[in-house]
C-alpha cells in the first residue's frame, strides 16, 4: 500500500472541504473577488498544512484558516462594501431575492467575529466547534452569538 504524499493529502482535504472554504469566502469577499479570497485561503492552507496537529477536526481547522485569511485579506484590501453573490435567476421570486439581499446586508454589517458566529450557527456547528474555530471560550460564544442574533433582529425591525 502506497503512502500518500503531502500534496495528495492536501488536495484531498481541499476537495473534501471546498464548500466550507467557498462559504467563508462568499460571506467575506466583495462580489467579483471570491476567487481571489479562495486562492489566498488555499495559499495559507498550503503554507500552514504541516501545522495541523489533529487536535481538532480537519474541517474545523480549515474553517478557521479560511476565516482568519479572509479577515486579514479584508483588512489589507479594505473593500467599500460586501456585495451579495447570489445569482438568482429572473424566474426566482423577487420577494425572496429581496429578503436574501436584506439578510446578507444585515449580516455583512456585523463585526467579523459576530459574522463568523452567525455563519457557523447557520451551518449547524455546535457551540464547542464555534469556540474551536473562533478561539473564543464556550461561554463567550454563547453570549456573542445571542447578541449577534439580537443585533440582526434589531436591524430587521429598524
Amino acid at each position: 500500500m502506497k503512502t500518500q504524499t503531502k500534496e495528495e493529502i492536501f488536495t484531498e482535504a481541499v476537495i473534501a472541504h471546498r464548500n466550507i472554504i467557498y462559504k467563508v469566502c462568499y460571506m467575506y469577499a466583495p462580489q467579483g473577488m471570491i476567487e481571489d479570497y479562495y486562492q489566498e485561503v488555499l495559499c495559507n492552507l498550503w503554507q500552514n498544512f504541516d501545522q495541523f496537529d489533529g487536535r481538532s477536526k480537519r474541517s474545523t481547522w480549515i474553517y478557521r484558516v479560511a476565516l482568519y485569511t479572509c479577515i486579514s485579506f479584508i483588512r489589507r484590501k479594505r473593500p467599500a462594501s460586501i456585495s451579495l453573490a447570489f445569482d438568482l435567476s429572473s424566474e426566482e421570486d423577487a420577494e425572496l431575492r429581496e429578503q436574501i439581499e436584506e439578510l446578507h446586508s444585515v449580516i455583512s454589517r456585523l463585526g467579523h467575529i459576530d459574522r463568523a458566529l452567525i455563519m457557523l450557527w447557520l451551518e449547524g456547528y455546535s457551540y464547542e466547534e464555534m469556540a474551536e474555530v473562533t478561539g473564543l471560550t464556550l461561554s463567550n460564544v454563547s453570549v456573542k452569538l445571542m447578541r449577534a442574533k439580537n443585533k440582526i433582529k434589531e436591524m430587521f425591525n429598524a
